[in-house]
């Protein structure tokens, strides 16, 4: 039955789930408030959030949909404006700005008795009121600076801004430049203050994750493949001492293996890590890379966690200027009195400007507050409301990228309203959420109290592509070619595998893209690799679900 769809934002969200819905023979309307597609990636001086030198943190082969693989060119990290026209050129491929309302605002969405949605909109193409059968909200979780309300602040007398309001270097030449905070914005500006302004602070209250943008010539996240990820996260992924128990068992039945891979380990921290630091020419530059490493270390341990338990900074610019004296660290901010501002190691700082590299805020005005805040089935859909109300891209992966998440989210809405999957009941769902909320808090115990929308990219997807009925199993994958099993195990954890076989299948694309991907980990972690996930298999077999891989290519996951 096809059905009349709003869909809030022309985002990257936004224009695949119009895609999708029109796959489906749905009527999708697009309500965006800027004059151009694109979001948060899109540049503008006067409310656009990036500035002139943004570059994506995930690699092109990451970040692309699964049925519009990128070209060679745009492999690694695009700039943003290189992202926006990706964007663009999908859209002519698939016909979708022909539904998208440029320049209109949504003011109000409202239920209605019959169980349809009223939307209010106002701009170019005037006030209108407009009736629906669902709604898509694909507006984001980057739309409403934040900014900690920090003791004196009002007293300050010099410039602040959000990083949202940051644009060029011509606006910290001269001045004394106080950051706060180094997620992806904050690391990349940090990095760019350390080269332009007269004096660089960075204030971060805690540690931070971070690795670098490249590793072995390459994007770094390349090395996020489905072998990386097969191993049962407790093995050496994260450190939750409720795991010490399965670890202790694994480490002792699997004694060999375990010290083969110590060795393993060794040589590919010596070759392949330790020894591309020495071979950078001076010793000025030996001892900063040194120094970096030391550095990177150091804010590890201080993050209250493993890399793989929160949030993860993708770019060690920062900490490199930081190793080379370019960008001064201090501790949290305790207070601000005038012109100076106190930090919690006991320095002060008289800052020019202070920019806030502090997050966003998730608001939605034109719903009312518990819409807005329900807890969601999957980070998609509430339980009360089903799949009337779908909010798509309202994720964020630890490492990996937004696009593939919020396409096979927009995949399952297209499908529910179609007929052709449907929601579990309400129990079930309310049941999911306590269950992935647990899960979640003992994953990413370094953020067990923040980043609610925070999701691991590649069990996420599995479990996404469970509910679209896309995901290969190893019946299927048997009947491919040892090339491509090693491709699809090993290479890039791409999109385009869910396009292999089920629902929107598209294989002569899915097999083109896989079988073109790079192989980025090195044989002794390869080896490593796969021996830790065939030790999860046997120990699974063995001994229960509890050793299960973390990722399986059996047709359904269950947390």
């Amino acid at each position: 039955m096809r059905k009349r769809i709003a869909v809030i934002g022309a985002g990257l969200s936004g224009l695949v789930t119009v895609k999708e819905l029109r796959g489906k023979g749905h009527q999708p309307v697009c309500y965006e408030r800027a004059l151009g597609l694109g979001g948060v990636f899109r540049f503008n001086e006067k409310d656009g959030v990036i500035w002139e030198s943004c570059r994506l943190t995930s690699s092109g082969y990451l970040t692309a949909f699964s049925d519009f693989p990128v070209t060679p060119e745009r492999a690694t990290h695009m700039h943003a404006s290189e992202y926006i026209k990706y964007l663009e050129e999908y859209c002519e491929q698939f016909g979708v700005l022909e539904y998208v309302q440029f320049g209109q605002s949504v003011t109000s969405v409202c239920r209605q008795e019959d169980g349809r949605w009223l939307v209010q909109s106002s701009g170019n193409a005037g006030d209108l009121e407009e009736t629906f059968d669902a709604i898509a909200v694909c507006s984001g979780l980057h739309q409403n600076a934040h900014t900690p309300a920090f003791a004196g602040l009002e007293s300050f007398t010099g410039e602040t801004i959000h990083a949202a309001q940051y644009r060029r270097p011509s606006q910290v030449k001269d001045k004394k430049v106080l950051v706060v905070g180094a997620g992806e914005s904050g690391a990349d500006i940090a990095a760019e203050m350390s080269k332009n302004a007269a004096e660089a602070v960075l204030s971060l209250r805690r540690g931070v994750a971070v690795v670098s943008r490249t590793a072995f010539g390459k994007p770094r996240d390349y090395l996020t493949s489905r072998l990386m990820n097969s191993a049962a996260h407790w093995v050496f992924q994260t450190r939750n001492p409720k795991d010490n128990h399965q670890r202790t068992v694994y480490r002792y039945l699997g004694l060999p293996i375990v010290i083969l891979d110590k060795m393993l380990q060794i040589l590919y921290r010596q070759i392949w890590e330790n020894t591309p630091m020495f071979g950078s020419g001076s010793l000025a530059e030996i001892k900063t890379n040194l120094r970096t490493r030391k550095l990177t270390m150091q804010l590890l341990a201080e993050s209250g966690g493993t890399v793989n338990e929160q949030f993860g900074t993708k770019d060690d610019a920062f900490v490199c200027a930081l190793a080379a004296g370019t960008l001064k660290r201090v501790g949290g901010i305790r207070r601000f009195e005038g012109r100076s501002v106190y930090f919690d190691d006991g320095t002060v700082f008289e800052p020019d400007l202070v920019i806030f590299c502090t997050g966003f805020e998730t608001r939605m005005r034109f719903f009312e507050e518990p819409v807005a805040t329900q807890e969601r089935y999957l980070n998609t859909f509430s339980p009360i409301l089903g799949a009337s109300l779908a909010f798509i891209g309202f994720v964020r992966p630890a490492f990996g990228a937004i696009p593939p998440l919020a396409e096979l989210q927009a995949r399952w809405f297209a499908l529910l309203l179609s007929g052709e999957v449907k929601l579990p009941s309400i129990s079930e769902m309310n049941r999911s959420i306590e269950s992935w909320a647990g899960h979640r808090r003992h994953i990413f115990r370094a953020k067990e109290d923040r980043l609610s929308h925070l999701v691991d990219h590649t069990e996420y997807c599995d479990l996404l592509a469970d509910q679209v009925g896309c995901k290969p199993d190893s019946r299927q994958l048997k009947k491919e070619s040892a090339a491509f099993r090693r491709r699809y195990l090993s290479g890039p954890f791409v999109a385009a595998q869910y396009r292999l076989t089920g629902p929107g299948a598209k294989p002569e694309i899915a097999r083109k893209v896989i079988e073109s991907m790079p192989l980025a980990h090195p044989w002794p972690d390869w080896v490593n690799l796969h021996l830790r996930w065939r030790l999860c298999q046997m120990l699974e077999w063995a001994l229960g679900s509890k050793y299960a891989p973390k990722l399986s290519n059996r047709p359904e996951i269950k947390l």
